[in-house]
């Protein structure tokens, strides 16, 4: 038994990294939930079973422990695992309203000094952004030991920014020594992003660089952005 349950479990699984969760039906979703606290035992039989006993879904998700704990088979750390995903849910989307506005360029300029600046090892965090400049998603890269420099994919980035469904991408890059000037690999790397987002119709909004007294670079308030942006056009 064991096994055959090992078998469907990596199924569900690889067909919910395949598919997604869509179609997905409610004892499916709940069975993956199950996997969790459940190593062995029949989940898709329990799954039925905790739909049978609330009549749906959402009456299991917002049961209490002690009431799911009332169904065979159901722990006391099943039933804290499912009622927990309630109160998840509902700071997420509390999280959501309070999402974070990158529209103005102070606040960016802020955010960025935050992530960025004053690090003992050059890096650059990645910044996905929706269409109304909402933060959605940020990545880090730090730089190589051996050769004390960043190394960017910007397959990997744009790849980034379609699964996010992106509206923009910003960069915040640091030096550890030195002053804030972009050196000629930091504007062609630049430009090469700008380019590849740009055929997808997602914007680079900015790349700004740190120096370590604080001083920075915006290639977006130094008009270079606009002036890439104004040679992709024309190529």
């Amino acid at each position: 038994m064991a096994n055959v349950n090992d078998g469907h479990r990596q199924r569900l699984r690889e067909r919910m990294l395949k598919e997604g969760l869509e179609n997905f039906q409610d004892h499916e979703l709940l069975e993956l939930l199950l996997f969790q606290s459940v190593p062995r035992k029949d989940t898709n039989k329990l799954a039925h079973t905790l739909l049978a006993s609330f009549g749906s879904l959402h009456n299991v998700l917002k049961s209490q422990p002690d009431e799911l704990m009332l169904v065979k088979g159901i722990s006391q750390v099943t039933a804290c695992n499912l009622a927990m995903l309630k109160e998840v849910w509902r700071r997420a989307k509390r999280s959501e309203k309070e999402q974070l506005d990158l529209s103005d360029i102070k606040d960016i300029i802020k955010f960025a000094r935050l992530l960025v600046a004053e690090s003992y090892a050059e890096r650059v965090v990645v910044v996905y952004v929706d269409r109304g400049t909402k933060f959605l998603f940020s990545e880090e890269y730090v730089a190589d030991s051996d050769t004390q420099t960043v190394h960017l994919d910007i397959k990997k980035i744009v790849s980034s920014a379609v699964r996010l469904k992106a509206g923009g991408v910003m960069l915040f890059h640091c030096h550890t020594e030195g002053d804030c000037k972009p050196s000629k690999s930091d504007i062609r790397f630049t430009q090469k992003l700008l380019y590849a987002l740009s055929g997808l119709e997602i914007v680079l909004l900015e790349h700004i660089i740190f120096a370590p007294e604080g001083d920075y670079y915006s290639f977006y308030q130094s008009g270079v952005l606009e002036r890439m942006l104004e040679d992709y056009k024309i190529e």
